[in-house]
């Protein structure tokens, strides 16, 4: 008999039948801990009270049917083998199931099949609860790993083909660099002095699969001064990439170096709550706990509304009050020994909500929403009131990474129309007719999609403010259902993103618009186009010759594609980015950032990458008229753009209202559906545009 119970839920009006489903498990040599569901509000207090390992249901009992039944399951996100009994012997009722999501149909009396049925059922979930648990340990060694390295008072780098893929903060120290990051460019080589740099060579060479080599060496810091310094090698492997260990150790007596350790601070300086790095450590504990079924949470991802307009108002300063008054007020409200507040953000908190329970987690968080908004802000004898939009995502054995349940909650608070509400993110998604789609049913579609070649392209004109004589064009994605319902990217990129496709759609973007565009410059025209690229082409290592590949396939000039990274992707991937970028360069392709103006130094980006374009956000088009600093605002980021040498566009170009300002920034293009809506072919008449 199998060690652990089976924790088994059942759906069935006959006592007697419930036991008989008990016994076939009990004959398989599996025990059980059995309970028979009453009602909807029964089982939604069961789901919470353990993990459960199998259910079995009828089509309807007392009034439940197995579809609310499964509803219910899904919504909590729990990872429950799911299995449908019916009555007959019909294979159509295999389907039906099917489709409703069951994992499988068991068929009358038909035994022996439901008992291999939960078999496999039972062992997919311990090997899915073994993945999870293995990936969140593994989680935990590379942190504690990453945290060690950095945390070293060791100079610690890691190499690749000689550049740097790694550094620490004490090898940054040691040569004399503020930034960990401002070793992307420089080779390893670069750091020893010219005298030893033949040994340094000859020191390489001599290096096999396994050898820890050690050598002295005189190296150069960045102010050009000498250290002697024993140089260690040892191949190794970083993000899952071959590569060599650096550690160099000073011959010096400064024993106070070598004994330095890094203090790793959880405060937020400001507001006096826990930082981002802590939260996201305890979130990484907290999918944990959740996977092994130990404890689930609920992510709350508060975000102030329109605050730009808020620290417009009240100044830098009088801003930063505000947000400490708000911390202040959250405090307050939240059980510290529950809960885990932190600032995540400029004007972002997160909050590990203990319990995963929906109704009371919707229940606090609208709690909050009410305190929020009946609270004022006394700063510098002014009042300011604010509101916020707060997004909620469960935590559960079924849970994904960190990363991505602060994804869900970020997405189900910017769900929140107008702001100042609540949100729980859902893995549906509302379609224009009124209905939704799972998060499965559009993965399923995005597959279909790039087999069939059914994606459709839109263009959207991208028109020059100065008469200049540009056929320029972006390319926008679109995702038409069984039902002619069209997908925009932001419904169905994010469970896309999920099965790992975007890479896929990325490269099916380029293959058809360049298609598109060679016959577009074969009969006359000369347009260029812009081509949004995800966050996994630009660290995806194979794209660039991939890319290559297809542009000579083309035969298209080098400036007819121009590819355009988000902002926040950019950001967040900037090490990748930059080689992207440089990349991109070699290539003789144009580059693009999108979205700019949204992150909290944006111009931090162009430090590290050389785009020749920068889109603004559309957001500086449509607020630019409200306010004279807004519109100066505008007015001195295109000005110092362009003093960078790229050239500017903006897109959410909605009334001509702007357009005289924009035109007195010197941007130099404009998009949007003022100009033209997106079209199904590249056939605008630009000669004719007069703005």
């Amino acid at each position: 008999m199998n060690k652990d119970p089976v924790r088994l839920l059942i759906l069935d009006d006959s006592q007697n039948r419930a036991e008989e489903l008990i016994v076939l498990l009990r004959n398989a040599g599996r025990a059980t801990r059995a309970h028979q569901v009453v009602s909807v509000q029964d089982l939604g207090s069961k789901l919470q009270e353990q993990p459960w390992d199998l259910f079995l249901a009828r089509e309807e009992a007392d009034g439940i049917s197995a579809e609310e039944c499964l509803q219910l399951v899904q919504s909590q996100e729990k990872d429950i083998p799911f299995i449908l009994l019916v009555d007959n012997d019909e294979p159509e009722s295999i389907t039906e199931g099917l489709r409703m999501g069951a994992q499988d149909v068991g068929l009358g009396s038909d035994h022996e099949r439901l008992r291999l049925i939960i078999d496999r059922e039972l062992t997919n979930l311990v090997h899915r609860r073994g993945k999870r648990k293995a990936e969140s340990d593994l989680r935990e060694a590379e942190r504690r790993n990453q945290l060690l390295l950095d945390s070293s008072s060791a100079a610690i780098s890691y190499v690749h083909e000689g550049m740097h893929i790694y550094v620490n903060k004490a090898y940054a120290d040691l040569f004399g660099y503020k930034d960990v990051d401002d070793f992307a460019g420089i080779p390893i080589i670069d750091l020893i002095a010219s005298e030893d740099q033949s040994k340094f060579k000859k020191f390489l060479t001599s290096m096999s699969d396994s050898d820890l080599l050690t050598e002295e060496f005189t190296c150069v810091a960045s102010d050009e001064s000498r250290i002697l310094s024993n140089l260690s090698m040892t191949p190794a492997m970083y993000d899952s990439e071959a590569c060599t260990q650096v550690i160099f150790r000073p011959l010096t007596d400064d024993s106070e170096l070598e004994d330095r350790l890094k203090e790793i601070s959880s405060q937020d300086l400001l507001t006096g709550l826990y930082n981002r790095q802590y939260f996201n450590e305890h979130l990484d504990t907290a999918v944990g706990q959740a996977a092994a079924g130990a404890q689930s949470y609920v992510l709350f991802y508060i975000a102030v509304d329109d605050f730009p307009r808020i620290r417009s108002e009240a100044g830098l300063v009088n801003a930063d009050l505000i947000l400490v008054d708000f911390a202040n007020l959250l405090s307050d409200a939240v059980d510290d020994t529950q809960h885990l507040l932190a600032r995540f953000g400029d004007n972002v908190f997160a909050m590990l909500h203990k319990g995963g329970d929906r109704a009371d987690a919707e229940a606090f968080a609208e709690s909050l929403r009410a305190q929020v908004e009946g609270h004022m802000s006394e700063i510098d004898g002014k009042s300011y009131d604010l509101t916020i939009s707060t997004g909620l995502a469960l935590i559960t054995e079924n849970a994904p990474q960190g990363e991505e349940i602060v994804t869900r909650a970020h997405r189900a608070a910017d769900d929140v129309e107008n702001g100042n509400g609540v949100s729980f993110f859902s893995a549906e998604v509302k379609m224009a007719d009124g209905n939704s789609m799972t998060a499965n049913s559009i993965q399923e579609l995005v597959k279909r999609a790039l087999d069939e070649n059914s994606f459709k392209l839109m263009f959207q004109p991208i028109v020059s403010l100065h008469r200049d004589d540009d056929e320029q064009f972006e390319v926008l994605l679109r995702l038409i259902d069984d039902d002619d319902n069209v997908l925009l990217p932001g419904q169905f990129l994010g469970p896309a993103d999920d099965a790992k496709l975007l890479g896929k759609i990325d490269r099916w973007v380029i293959l058809q618009s360049i298609k598109m565009l060679s016959v577009q410059r074969a009969e006359g025209g000369k347009a260029r186009l812009f081509i949004n690229l995800s966050h996994r082409s630009v660290t995806d290592d194979t794209f660039l010759p991939w890319m290559s590949v297809a542009l000579k396939a083309a035969r298209l000039p080098s400036d007819a594609v121009i590819c355009q990274v988000h902002e926040s992707d950019a950001t967040s991937y900037i090490k990748h980015a930059k080689v992207f970028f440089q990349g991109m360069s070699q290539l003789h392709c144009k580059t693009s950032i999108n979205h700019f103006g949204c992150s909290l130094n944006p111009f931090n980006l162009l430090k590290h990458l050389t785009p020749e374009y920068v889109k603004l956000d559309g957001s500086f088009a449509q607020s630019v008229e409200d306010s004279e600093e807004k519109r100066k605002d505008l007015i001195d980021m295109v000005k110092s753009l362009q003093a960078k040498g790229v050239l500017t566009a903006i897109s959410g170009v909605e009334s001509p209202i702007v357009l005289g300002t924009l035109w007195e920034a010197g941007v130099n293009f404009i998009q949007g559906n003022y100009i033209s809506e997106p079209i199904d072919a590249m056939d605008y008449d630009f000669s004719s545009e007069d703005v």
